[in-house]
Formats: structure tokens, sequence, C-alpha cells
């Protein structure tokens, strides 16, 4: 009975240590951001649009949300449409406090050929929200992009080899004059109103805008904008090149 007891202790610790073997090797590969999931498949990530141009994604935290780790594969446009602290971490890091990305703010980061694992912790004072716009291109495309120089209501903030992106503030009653775009693009709203659209050869549209929405917007359309509401409107607009 004592032999045998002896071996099935012996038994239990070779599966104890070959299980916990194996853990480490896990561990140490998802430290590699080999197994992590893509940012789609992220909490907090919702994609709400996707075609072979990009993905549109809502990113909205609730106080305390933890994305958990995930990897970002494709170069993305977010804008910042509500702020609060949140803080980040790297595989094998320690969880930092970034700055605070006021409400608005927009940007770029260029992953390139090499994936990023990262996970975001929003702090417990408020919600956050971003929406943020994957290129699903696998190079741009060559499309001609617009200036927008005849309406300088457009303030450009992004020019890069594959975006471009402007920044549109109209308050009450302020009208930006008609552009024609270039490539395929996304508008985000950052403040909304009403918004009226006036095109050639159809009648004129109003639109009730709320923060965070966003518009698909074709390539070669031509609008003009005007402020029909009570309340200042702000618009981030991109094109693809």
């Amino acid at each position: 009975m004592k032999f045998s007891a002896r071996i099935l202790y012996l038994g239990l610790s070779l599966i104890v240590i070959a299980h916990s073997s194996a853990y480490a090797q896990q561990a140490n590969g998802r430290d590699a951001g080999q197994t992590f999931p893509p940012v789609e498949q992220a909490s907090f990530h919702q994609v709400v649009f996707a075609n072979d141009d990009f993905a549109v994604l809502n990113n909205r935290y609730p106080p305390g949300g933890n994305s958990g780790f995930h990897t970002h594969y494709r170069d993305i446009f977010y804008v910042a449409i509500q702020a609060a602290p949140q803080s980040g971490q790297r595989p094998g890091q320690q969880l930092t406090e970034a700055p605070i990305t006021p409400a608005g703010a927009a940007g770029y980061n260029a992953i390139g050929g090499e994936p990023r694992t990262h996970r975001i912790v929003n702090s417990d004072t408020g919600p956050s929200q971003f929406i943020v716009i994957e290129m699903r291109r696998a190079a741009p495309r060559g499309d001609e992009v617009s200036s927008r120089e005849s309406a300088p209501e457009y303030v450009q903030i992004i020019d890069n080899e594959r975006v471009r992106a402007w920044r549109l503030i109209l308050a009450p009653g302020q009208s930006a004059p008609s552009i024609s775009q270039g490539g395929n693009g996304v508008r985000v709203v950052v403040r909304g109103g009403l918004l009226t659209t006036t095109t050639p050869g159809v009648l004129d549209q109003t639109f009730a805008l709320r923060a965070g929405e966003f518009a698909v917007q074709a390539g070669r359309s031509i609008r003009a904008l005007r402020n029909s509401g009570a309340e200042t409107i702000e618009l981030v607009e991109l094109e693809l090149k």
C-alpha cells in the first residue's frame, strides 16, 4: 500500500509539473502577442460598419471598463467623443496612466507590418468613447483626395500617405460652401445639431446629428453644409487615398 501510494503521489506530481510547464509556455506565447484576440473582438470595441475600404468601431468604455489584451493589425484613425482618464498596458509591462485625450481630438496610429498588442483600462470617474476607423486596404489605392481650399471652414488636421482629414465647426446659422469630395470617406460627429446638406439636383436634406454618430461618404460627391439649428456643430471628415 505504501509503495502504491508513493507511485500515485509521483504520478500526480508529474501531472502538476507538466500542467505548470504547459501553462507557462501558453503564458509566454500570450506575452509574445500570439494568442490575443484582434481588436474587433476586444471588450467595449463594437464594429458598427465594415467594407473593403475601412471598418468603423464604436469604442465605448463604462467607468472601470477593461478592454483586455488585444492586437491591432491595421492602421487606425480615431476621434475622441467623450473623455475620461485611462491607463494602457503592453504585455509584460506595467499598467501606465495615459494623458487624457480631450473630446474632439483626432489622430492616426500607423501600425505598419508589426502587430501591436495592448489593453485599455478606463478610470472609475466616468465613461469614455472613441470612434475608430480601421484601414482595411492593404495599401493606398491612389485615389485623389480633395483639398477643400475653397472652403476655409474646413481645417485640415491629418495628411499622410493613406488619409487626409479635416475638422469643421459651424456656429448656428453658419454655412460651409460646396466641396467636391475625392476619395471614399467617413464623417464623425463630435458635437451634434441640425445640419442641412445641399446637393446639386436634389432637395435640401436636414439631419439631426448626435455626438458619436458617423456617416459613410462616397467619393466624388458634392455638398454644401449649413447649421440650421441652435447648437454649434463639430464634425471630423476624412478621405482615403
